[in-house]
């Protein structure tokens, strides 16, 4: 054999030899990378995310935000709010309302002083109109029961009939009249601080000072003449709404 044969020979079979190693290391690195990759897929599996110990307070905060959305009283504050922006108003650009004039303030008080000796259908009367202006601050009084403390059922019967909204109503056991939501008082005190000696008399206070005029007369006439001594917006007011002014 020539030696260019031989050498032909030799290289060959050292390729044939690289060939077997190299097929070998890349089985094992192979197998290596079946094993890591087996073993990332148990421990994903085994894998837990911590539990959220912030879960149950975030639900309950989410919950109490929609319940508080949800509420009437939130939502009818929404709509306010979205009719003043329709109308091109803000809250601060609202006008205040003004305080209505025509009625009597905390600090003012008006009282109707009366006797259970007058006629019946005057104090009706004066009941019947106090109870059209609506003020509670207008109060009538009485400086004694008609009977005293001993006359239970004397005083429950005046009471009951001078009450009466109609006072030509019959009651009967099936069908009562209707009686006068207006609180008829027993006060000898207000008659001894305002020197009360005649009936009728209507006193006006005001909180600082106090008027005075006596004499039987349309409940609207004496609030409206007490009114312009006093200069009271309120009591002019009373009188032209009993008067079926507006």
């Amino acid at each position: 054999m020539s030696w260019k044969l031989l050498t032909m020979a030799l290289i060959i079979a050292l390729s044939q030899g690289d060939k077997v190693v190299w097929a070998e290391e890349f089985k094992e690195a192979g197998e290596q990378v079946e094993k890591i990759v087996k073993q990332a897929r148990k421990t994903a599996e085994t894998m837990r995310l911590p539990e959220n110990i912030h879960e149950q307070e975030g639900q309950k905060a989410a919950r109490q935000s929609v319940e508080k959305l949800n509420s009437p009283a939130f939502q009818e504050k929404l709509q306010c709010q979205m009719e003043r922006i329709q109308q091109g108003e803000s809250p601060q650009e609202q006008p205040m309302k003004a305080q209505d004039k025509s009625t009597l303030t905390t600090k003012e008080s008006v009282y109707l002083f009366l006797s259970s000796s007058a006629p019946e259908s005057v104090v009706n009367r004066y009941l019947v109109d106090i109870g059209r202006t609506g003020e509670q601050r207008i109060m009538p009084v009485l400086f004694g029961l008609p009977q005293g403390l001993a006359g239970k059922r004397v005083n429950a019967d005046y009471f009951s009939r001078v009450m009466q909204a109609d006072p030509e109503c019959q009651d009967t056991p099936k069908s009562p009249c209707q009686r006068l939501a207006v609180p008829l008082k027993v006060n000898p005190g207000l008659f001894s601080r305002y020197n009360i000696s005649e009936v009728p008399a209507l006193v006006y206070d005001n909180g600082q000072d106090s008027w005075l005029i006596r004499g039987e007369a349309e409940l609207a006439y004496l609030l409206e003449k007490v009114g312009k001594v006093a200069n009271s917006p309120a009591l002019a007011g009373i009188s032209t709404r009993l008067r079926g002014g507006q």
